[in-house]
């Protein structure tokens, strides 16, 4: 081409055509400044350095000070073509780099999906990563969250500072459902609650439980009366009387804390939040067991355990005691011919497994029989 034919204009047109310059002068790029949150392609990745284009006349940079920071599987996990979230740190002038932070990028759309889930009332499972004096410390994406002492429901009722560290330290890489109670970025304080979590999973347990399904809880309480199994979101009572089929004074004698257990859930009080439990009827049934082995008019022999006005009661067997009617005895007065202790032979008048009654008499065993037995034993 003669240069003298080439005539160019003061922006470096060409005859009036003009130049890729030109054109990128005159396209209208997004008004970015610093603090705005954008999204942009990911380009390539350089000696641990991130180029992204978000739409501006230079692509942007996470510098490498920032990518050392950012968690390994994050960083592995990018590749060019994904779309990321960016903070513009600065805007460039002349020939500075345009810098961009992907971790405040992606913190901000944490704070965003936190404050719906906090509107919504949704529970979240969130790891447990440590802890301080107030309370624990949770991971929410890239946001660290807190969940203070008075809203974790064991922690509210430990007073011992040793064994509250023993308990926080035993938590942490567990996960706690939780709800956002409080949320304030600007602070970059997000608070939870373990016990306003619980509350609605125990309603949702409590909807599912029904009377007659066999579940297995943890020892939590022991009281004279009973004992509290942990069932989860709930917390159920084992009467002290549905324990086992023998005679149990304290519930202690057969169970531990921090025992399982398989209980009955014998009825549901939703209003209350009472439900009733029972570990015997799932236990094998002496009185049926003892039925498929006896019959009546057979001699069976027992030890005199109390003596009353109307009689004296035997034990036979762990979950099997009977009833010497004083009209089934020798006299009126039992405590005149039977002392507690007595080991005794008797005939078996009445089996009663409904009930839980068995019906003995030593007056119809004869002379023979008694002697019998006597010897027998000696």
């Amino acid at each position: 081409m003669n240069e003298s034919n080439v005539v160019t204009n003061g922006q470096g047109s060409v005859n009036g055509t003009p130049s890729f310059a030109d054109l990128l002068d005159l396209y209208e790029y997004p008004n970015l400044q610093p603090g705005n949150i954008v999204r942009g392609e990911l380009l390539r990745i350089e000696n641990d350095v991130l180029y992204i284009d978000i739409g501006g006349k230079r692509d942007a940079v996470v510098p490498y000070d920032e990518m050392s920071r950012l968690p390994k599987d994050l960083v592995s996990n990018l590749a060019p073509g994904d779309e990321v979230p960016v903070m513009v740190v600065n805007y460039p002038v002349g020939e500075s780099a345009l810098i961009v932070s992907l971790e405040k990028g992606l913190a901000q759309e944490d704070w965003v999906e936190a404050q719906e889930l906090m509107e919504q009332d949704v529970t979240v499972n969130l790891e447990v990563v440590g802890y301080n004096k107030g309370g624990l410390l949770v991971q929410f994406k890239n946001i660290r969250g807190f969940v203070p002492n008075s809203h974790e429901p064991k922690l509210r009722r430990i007073n011992e500072e040793r064994e509250e560290i023993s308990y926080k330290s035993r938590l942490i890489g567990e996960t706690l459902p939780l709800k956002i109670i409080e949320l304030d970025e600007s602070r970059e304080r997000l608070v939870l609650s373990a016990t306003a979590a619980r509350r609605d999973l125990r309603d949702e347990q409590l909807e599912k439980l029904e009377p007659g399904s066999v579940v297995t809880g943890r020892v939590v309480n022991i009281v004279p009366y009973g004992v509290f199994l942990d069932l989860g979101y709930v917390t159920g009572l084992l009467h002290v009387s549905k324990i086992s089929w023998d005679k149990v004074d304290h519930p202690q004698e057969l169970l531990q804390l921090g025992d399982e257990v398989e209980v009955l859930i014998e009825k549901i009080d939703a209003d209350q939040e009472r439900i009733s439990l029972n570990r015997r009827d799932l236990l094998p049934n002496p009185w049926q067991h003892f039925a498929s082995r006896h019959e009546e008019g057979t001699l069976i022999n027992g030890e005199i355990t109390a003596l009353v006005d109307f009689g004296a009661f035997v034990f036979i067997e762990p979950g099997i005691e009977g009833l010497i009617h004083v009209s089934e005895l020798e006299g009126t007065d039992p405590e005149a011919v039977l002392s507690v202790g007595d080991q005794v032979l008797a005939r078996i008048i009445g089996i009663d497994t409904e009930r839980e009654r068995l019906g003995l008499s030593l007056t119809q065993v004869t002379r023979e029989e008694q002697e019998a037995w006597m010897l027998e034993k000696a």
